[in-house]
C-alpha cells in the first residue's frame, strides 16, 4: 500500500452536513480553490466518472470508488504519465465535532519514485480546502 499524504480538519457542523456538500460535486467550486468545474456522468456513486477542470487549465478524468455514503469515497486520477493518485476522502464523529480528512496516494507505476515528490506538493492544499468546507457546512 502507498503512503497517503493529507491532513484532516474538525467541524462544529454534524456529519451529514458535511457529507451532503461534499457528495455534491456542484458545490465543489465554491469552496475548493483548485476546482473550475466538475463535469461528471452518472451522479455521485461507485464507479461513476467524469472530468475535474482546475483553475490552471488542467482537465483530470477521474473516477469515483469505495464510495461508502455519509463517510467516505475516493477518487482515481493519473496526472502524471506512470503514476495513479489516489485521493481518499473520509468523514468521521469525534465527539461533539465532525473530523474531515482528505489525503493522497500516489500509486502506479512511477508511484514508488515519484510518491515521496509528488505526494507532499499535491497534498499541501488539502487545509485551505477541507477548512473551506468545514466553515460552508457550518453556514447551511
Amino acid at each position: 500500500m502507498a503512503r497517503e499524504y493529507g491532513t484532516s480538519v474538525e467541524s462544529t457542523a454534524p456529519p451529514d452536513k458535511v457529507w451532503k456538500i461534499w457528495s455534491d460535486m456542484s458545490t465543489w467550486v465554491q469552496w475548493n480553490p483548485n476546482v473550475t468545474s466538475m463535469d461528471w456522468q452518472g451522479g455521485f456513486a461507485e464507479g461513476t466518472t467524469g472530468v475535474m477542470n482546475t483553475p490552471a487549465g488542467q482537465h483530470h478524468k477521474m473516477q469515483l470508488v469505495d464510495v461508502k455514503p455519509g463517510r467516505s469515497f475516493a477518487l482515481l486520477t493519473s496526472v502524471v504519465p506512470g503514476t495513479r493518485f489516489r485521493f481518499n476522502c473520509r468523514i468521521s464523529p469525534d465527539g461533539a465535532k465532525t473530523k474531515i480528512e482528505q489525503t493522497v496516494e500516489v500509486g502506479g507505476f512511477l508511484g514508488p519514485v515519484m510518491g515521496g515528490m509528488l505526494g507532499p506538493q499535491v497534498s499541501k492544499e488539502f487545509g485551505t480546502l477541507l477548512s473551506n468546507l468545514a466553515r460552508k457546512a457550518e453556514a447551511s
